[in-house]
């Protein structure tokens, strides 16, 4: 089973690339955890949390809005104005980290929020016209230059400073490649305050689903945080980095396929639609066999607590799955309200269970409501399509009749 020649040639790229890109940040994180130890890892586990968040909701939605844009119409009136929102965005954000924490690391990591706004825009322009190439190589030089200062700076007993100082220079120096390889790609820039107020408008709901993605993706590590210790932090870090792993071929087809299914709005994508579920119950397979050698070779015999944990996320990779393909098949047409109606759905009980079973039975309980999370989204996906194909059905039918 093949995917199309041109989105496969894209997603392989992509595939190599970031099978490059996820070995250096792989070999990154588990430097990281092994030289501050599971406390420290717990700490730097919620401050890139954190900063994650942030950077998702000062995004708010403009770079999906442009990939959209530019795979569909080879539109780039949106570039400007999506720029200026989110470097405003960020600037508030950073204003609100400086006066409301007494972590330096935070607040210095929170700076990477401006390099951040300008590598989102090149990068989007590059996936709009899927340039795979070229993201591929940015995304994997960036990894490389990650590990290669985490080698020269990072040794047993440094400070969460000095991993948010690197972590910041990293961010800039790949904003600045970013603008390298995206220069000559970018017919124009222009702005206006009609340009500025339509990309707020339709970048707005898209926002709101990145907002509730990305704090459905990041308040289990909170609320484990605020709920239980550091190092309970840190083996629920470091399973969920295990996963996140797993997802990189994944990852790189759903790269490739949104501005494909932007493209080619009318075209079903059954066979991808196979070859990631077929691949997601394998990995999942795989990795509950295989979780007690997996955290010991790459993180030691100090987190081997996750390994229980692990064995119950791999079950979240088929849900994963199901869930992101629908969700780009919706955005890919402009209908984002069954998206955002899931997402809510899907935080609420994850909050609640969180709520409920952390106390109860610490980091299981984040990994037991992660997995009834994703599976009740997937039915409120699944209950939408399947309403909405009846509704076109039926109109069809009608319109036939008359």
């Amino acid at each position: 089973m093949m995917l199309n020649t041109h989105l496969g040639t894209n997603s392989l790229l992509w595939l190599s690339a970031r099978l490059g890109s996820q070995a250096a940040l792989a070999l990154f994180t588990i430097l990281i955890a092994r030289q501050l130890g599971s406390a420290a890892f717990g700490e730097y586990a919620f401050v890139v949390a954190i900063v994650f968040i942030g950077n998702m909701v000062t995004t708010f939605g403009t770079d999906m809005v442009l990939i959209r844009d530019i795979a569909a119409r080879q539109d780039y009136s949106r570039l400007a104005p999506s720029l200026i929102i989110q470097l405003s965005l960020s600037a508030v954000f950073i204003a609100v980290t400086f006066f409301s924490t007494t972590l330096v690391a935070l607040k210095i990591y929170s700076l990477s929020l401006i390099p951040l706004a300008f590598f989102t825009v090149f990068t989007s322009v590059l996936r709009g016209q899927q340039r795979m190439d070229l993201y591929a190589i940015l995304g994997l030089t960036t990894a490389v230059l990650q590990l290669f200062f985490g080698i020269l700076f990072i040794q047993r007993g440094t400070s969460i400073v000095t991993v948010a100082i690197l972590l910041l220079i990293v961010q800039v120096a790949a904003a600045f490649i970013a603008w390298t390889l995206c220069r000559r790609q970018i017919p124009h820039w222009t702005t206006s305050r009609d340009l500025f107020i339509s990309a707020l408008k339709v970048s707005a709901p898209i926002a709101v689903l990145g907002i509730l993605t990305i704090l459905y993706q990041k308040i289990s590590i909170l609320m484990v945080t605020f709920s239980l210790d550091a190092n309970s932090t840190g083996w629920f870090s470091v399973a969920l980095r295990v996963i996140e792993f797993a997802k990189i071929g994944h990852l790189a087809v759903f790269t490739a396929l949104y501005p494909a299914m932007a493209k080619e709005q009318n075209k079903g994508f059954a066979k991808e639609w196979i070859v990631l579920l077929f691949a997601a119950c394998a990995l999942s397979a795989f990795l509950f066999l295989f979780a007690s050698p997996i955290i010991f070779i790459l993180f030691g015999t100090d987190y081997i607590a996750a390994v229980s944990l692990l064995r119950l996320l791999t079950w979240v990779l088929i849900p994963f799955t199901v869930n992101t393909l629908l969700v780009l098949s919706s955005l890919a047409v402009g209908n984002d309200r069954p998206v955002l109606y899931a997402s809510a759905v899907g935080l609420f009980i994850l909050v609640a269970l969180n709520m409920w079973w952390i106390p109860l039975t610490g980091i299981a309980g984040a990994g037991w409501s992660l997995l009834a999370a994703e599976s009740a989204q997937t039915v409120v996906l699944i209950f939408y399509r399947n309403r909405a194909s009846i509704t076109n059905r039926v109109a069809h039918e009608f319109s036939q009749s008359t």
